[in-house]
C-alpha cells in the first residue's frame, strides 16, 4: 500500500507561505493608514469587496485626517477630483489602487466582514434603513468584505 504525501506538503507550504507573510508584515512595521491623497504601497491598499447581491459605489479618498477602519461619516467626501466605482455583485476594487471608502445609500443595511493586515478583523452592520446616506472608511491595511445589503 502506498501512502501519498501530497495533502500533507500542500499543508506545509500554506503554513509556510503564512508564516512568510506574517514575518515581512512584522518586519515592515505598523501599517500605514488610509490617507485622504489617495495613495498606497502595495500591497496594503484598501480594498472593497462585494460579496452581496446589490451594487454599490467605492470611493477613491477618506478626505479626513481623523477616523478608523469602519467609522463612518454622513458628509459625502468631495475632495481632490474625487473618483467612484460602481461594484457589482462579486466585483472588488483592484489591490493595487488606493479605494478608501464604500457608500451606504439611505434605506440599505450593509453587514461587513473588516480583515486588517496585520491585525484583527471585525464585523459591523451599518443600518441605513430611515436613515442618511453614510460613508465608510477603509484603511490602508484593512479589505472591507460587504456580505449582504438588505435589511
Amino acid at each position: 500500500m502506498t501512502v501519498s504525501t501530497k495533502p500533507v506538503l500542500k499543508h506545509v507550504s500554506t503554513a509556510a507561505t503564512v508564516v512568510a507573510i506574517a514575518t515581512a508584515a512584522t518586519l515592515a512595521g505598523p501599517a500605514p493608514t488610509a490617507s485622504a491623497g489617495g495613495s498606497c504601497h502595495p500591497p496594503l491598499c484598501s480594498q472593497t469587496w462585494n460579496d452581496s447581491g446589490k451594487g454599490f459605489y467605492a470611493l477613491k479618498n477618506w478626505c479626513k485626517s481623523t477616523g478608523s477602519t469602519g467609522s463612518y461619516t454622513t458628509k459625502k467626501p468631495t475632495c481632490n477630483n474625487q473618483k467612484r466605482n460602481w461594484l457589482r455583485p462579486g466585483e472588488r476594487t483592484k489591490g493595487t489602487q488606493d479605494w478608501d471608502v464604500f457608500q451606504v445609500k439611505k434605506g440599505r443595511c450593509f453587514k461587513v466582514d473588516f480583515q486588517l493586515t496585520p491585525g484583527r478583523d471585525f464585523s459591523k452592520k451599518y443600518n441605513r434603513k430611515d436613515k442618511k446616506t453614510i460613508y465608510v472608511k477603509v484603511a490602508n491595511n484593512a479589505f472591507a468584505k460587504v456580505r449582504s445589503s438588505t435589511c
